[in-house]
Formats: C-alpha cells, sequence, structure tokens
C-alpha cells in the first residue's frame, strides 16, 4: 500500500455561519464582503469573527479508488494561526454525507504552523472512502478575533 497525501490551499475555505452569540462574521479592516468571502491574501484566508462559533469547510480531492482498491483515510491536517481569544474546538472529516471523523472538545490556540499530534494533526482509524472528502474545523471567538486558515490536507492509503 502506498500514503499519499491531499491539501488544499485556505483559499478554498468556506465559512458555516450560525447565528449562535452576538451576530455574523465582520468584515476585515472595511473591506466589504470580507465577513461572507474572507480576506484572500497569498498565504491564506483570514476571517474576522464575533462572539460565536463558526465552522470553515475544505473540499480536499480524493483518490477514492486507485488501481482497484479504495483508498483508507489515515490522518487530517489543519494549518491556521488564530488571534487570542480564538480557539480551534473542533474538527470533523466528512465523506460525502457520512461523518468519518470527529475530534472535538479541542482548545487550541495561537499560531499552528507546524504539524502536532493532537493539536492541528489527527490519526483517522482506517475509514475506507466511498465519496468525497471535506474538513471542517469550528473556531470559537470569544470576543471580536482573526483566524488566517492556510492549508488543509488529509493523508490517505491507496
Amino acid at each position: 500500500m502506498a500514503v499519499q497525501e491531499m491539501w488544499v490551499h485556505g483559499h478554498s475555505a468556506t465559512i458555516e455561519v450560525h447565528r449562535v452569540g452576538r451576530g455574523p462574521a465582520e468584515d476585515i479592516n472595511g473591506v466589504p464582503w470580507t465577513s461572507v468571502i474572507g480576506l484572500r491574501l497569498g498565504w491564506g484566508v483570514v476571517y474576522r469573527g464575533v462572539d460565536n462559533c463558526y465552522w470553515f469547510h475544505f473540499p480536499v480531492p480524493t483518490p477514492a479508488v486507485t488501481d482497484g482498491v479504495r483508498a483508507r483515510l489515515r490522518r487530517v491536517m489543519l494549518l491556521f494561526a488564530a488571534d487570542a481569544g480564538v480557539t480551534l474546538e473542533a474538527v470533523h472529516v466528512w465523506d460525502g454525507p457520512d461523518r468519518a471523523f470527529t475530534q472535538d472538545e479541542l482548545a487550541v490556540v495561537a499560531e499552528n504552523l507546524t504539524l502536532v499530534d493532537g493539536r492541528n494533526s489527527f490519526a483517522i482509524p482506517g475509514h475506507g472512502v466511498r465519496w468525497g472528502i471535506g474538513v471542517s474545523a469550528m473556531f470559537r471567538f470569544e470576543d471580536a478575533g482573526n483566524v488566517t486558515l492556510h492549508c488543509a490536507g488529509v493523508e490517505f492509503e491507496t
């Protein structure tokens, strides 16, 4: 079996907003629509949240079948930087409509630009891929703050 990693840049991330706290995301530095589409920069996308929880979703290229053999998930990885008061709370991996992995009750803060097991890199116990993989990351904003999403990746066994 071969191991293959597939990554997507932070530019691909989209936000899912639920009105839990004071309200939706905010525009960044007065740039219109950045509360919805984020502020895309060379190194990632920046979103600004306010007293709320937000899910961010990354579509990952998926080698579902290679040489007649179905791929298996091995690891999910996320590189990001968060302002003070912004915390990574959960990472979920979706295989089409099916949740393949859940890591809740996290409390990851600050800059995470190298992979650390249990912090921004999580082993997945061999889920066989059926469809297309999406990575979802939930951040909690205690007050106004930014999160920069650099990239997300999945390691497959093919």
